[in-house]
Formats: C-alpha cells, sequence, structure tokens
C-alpha cells in the first residue's frame, strides 16, 4: 500500500498523519481509506468509478407527530394531554416556556428526552463533532467517542484533553462549543 499512498497529495498525508495522531490509530488505515474514496470518485454523469450510481441518502425531518409520539413516549405517556399532566414531564421542564403548538419546542424536547434526530446525524460544521453540534444536541458519549459501560474517568479525561486541544477559545475554538465541551465532561464525570 505504501506505493500507492505515494499518490496521495502531501495534504492528504499530513491530514492522515494528524488524524492518527490524534485517535490513536494508525496512519495508514487512514492513508487508505483516502485512496479507496480517491477511486471511487463520481464522474459529472453522476455515476462512480465502477459505474454505478451513487447512494443518495437524504434523511427526512421527523414530523410533528413523530416528535410528538417520541416524546410521549419517553416520558411513558400516550397522549399529549397525559404528557401535560405527568409530573415528570413538568419536572423536566420545570422553568422553561415551551409554546407546544410550535414544532420547535418540541424538537428541543426530542433531542433533551429521546435522541439526536436522524437528519440532524453525521453532521458537519464548526459546532460539530463526531457529527453532533453540540450546540444543538446534548450527547457527551458520542462527542467524546466513549462507550458508557466501559469508559473510565481517565478515559472521560483524556478525551476531553483531545478535544480542548482543537476547541479551546485560545486554540482557535468557539467559546459556546467549548463551554459545552466543560458540560459535557461534567456530566459524564458526576457520579462517577
Amino acid at each position: 500500500m505504501a506505493s500507492k499512498s505515494t499518490a496521495l497529495p502531501q495534504s492528504v498525508i499530513d491530514r492522515a498523519t494528524e488524524l492518527a495522531d490524534r485517535y490513536g490509530i494508525d496512519r495508514q488505515v487512514f492513508l487508505e481509506f483516502a485512496q479507496f474514496s480517491r477511486s471511487q470518485k463520481v464522474s459529472s454523469r453522476g455515476k462512480s468509478s465502477t459505474g454505478k450510481q451513487p447512494p443518495v441518502t437524504k434523511v427526512k425531518p421527523l414530523s410533528l407527530a413523530q416528535l410528538k409520539a417520541g416524546v410521549c413516549q419517553a416520558f411513558n405517556c400516550s397522549t399529549v394531554t397525559q404528557l401535560k399532566k405527568s409530573e415528570g414531564f413538568q419536572v423536566a421542564i420545570e422553568g422553561r416556556d415551551y409554546d407546544l403548538r410550535l414544532k420547535q419546542p418540541w424538537l428541543e424536547l426530542y433531542r433533551a428526552w429521546v435522541a439526536v434526530p436522524p437528519d440532524e446525524r453525521n453532521e458537519v460544521g464548526p459546532n460539530c463533532i463526531n457529527g453532533i453540534d453540540v450546540l444543538k444536541n446534548f450527547r457527551p458519549w458520542i462527542v467524546f467517542g466513549l462507550d458508557p459501560k466501559k469508559a473510565t474517568v481517565e478515559d472521560i479525561k483524556s478525551a476531553f484533553r483531545q478535544l480542548a486541544k482543537e476547541h479551546h477559545p485560545d486554540a482557535g475554538g468557539n467559546p459556546e462549543v467549548f463551554s459545552k465541551l466543560q458540560q459535557m465532561r461534567d456530566s459524564l464525570l458526576f457520579g462517577r
């Protein structure tokens, strides 16, 4: 594979080295993936080099009904009316004023109590870590790339240090993102 990796641009080789160092993975894995990706280039007619149409998988956002059903299920309720009367739900939204006639509050509740909506998974951008926009979704285990059943206190601290190298404001990171990372670290360490 070494001879094939030399066909890669130096910037790709440098990035593979950087990622390998950051995540503790053999650099060759990244180089082989880069080489594979180059071999799968899409032509101007929309077909890959293998002649097959590349799959287009655009995930649709959840409907209002799906969001409501997911939140209701999370609180063991079968209807929105039952949910609104639920003591657990009242405690969960205490201090917040949600207009439950609108979709946005249901989306926020779904993110907080159910899961990352399917159309918000694998996002890319300056606020995204491991496919999660940390300013929209509070999913520390995913963001830190850790298994909740196996991660130790040291694993959590180490993952935070790695993320801090890139996202600390002194390193050019967004202060809001770094603040969320600190909150995530603290939530993971709480009770450990």
